[in-house]
């Protein structure tokens, strides 16, 4: 009888943790090369002959749909860090490269553009929905600067086209981690959705 009891009260506790899991699916994802002023801004030049211009940067850019199909809230918007302008407790996104997604970055940028502490790197954005309701879908984007496509003396030039697109054809080959106060909540291998 014992052992009946703590048979049920094992299934028990496993099912309670089952359920306090966040359920979260990946609807879509994508990735192409964006040069476009109302995604990613403009670089102002401030000198030289073409002083006044504004140069807009070539990325590579990640769209995602991310769906919470559990009945828990997940994630929050309470503590909002004021350096970085996003929310702590909110819903975060980042990519771990593979190693040929790694290698094929260094080959082209000459460093991981994916490892945000690597000095060169010409900065990153993104756009988030850092709380998802139940049965709610949220968008979340990354853009990673990879350069100019003219001269200038503000920005560095991109690599040639030939270079970007086997970036692009790449970009699918790592990991996507959601992530809430540092916890991750969810992994998905991008690989399979290309």
């Amino acid at each position: 009888m014992i052992k009946f009891v703590i048979s049920i009260f094992t299934v028990l506790i496993l099912l309670s943790g089952c359920s306090t899991k966040s359920s979260l699916d990946l609807v879509s994802s994508t990735v192409d090369l964006r040069n476009d002023e109302g995604r990613l801004g403009g670089i102002g030049i401030t000198s030289g002959e073409k002083e006044g211009k504004i140069i807009v940067p070539i990325a590579l850019s990640y769209d995602f749909v991310l769906a919470n199909t559990g009945n828990k809230i997940l994630g929050g918007a309470e503590k909002l860090n004021e350096q970085t302008f996003e929310y702590e407790d909110g819903i975060n996104i980042h990519i771990e490269p593979n190693e040929k997604l790694k290698e094929v970055s260094e080959e082209v940028m000459g460093h991981n553009i994916y490892d945000e502490d690597t000095e060169g790197g010409l900065g990153t954005g993104s756009t988030s929905s850092p709380v998802l309701q139940p049965d709610q879908e949220g968008e979340y984007t990354l853009d990673f600067v990879l350069g100019a496509l003219e001269e200038n003396p503000e920005i560095k030039l991109a690599p040639s086209s030939d270079q970007l697109e086997k970036l692009k054809e790449h970009a699918m080959e790592a990991d996507l981690i959601v992530s809430v106060e540092g916890e991750e909540i969810a992994r998905f291998d991008l690989s399979n959705f290309e």
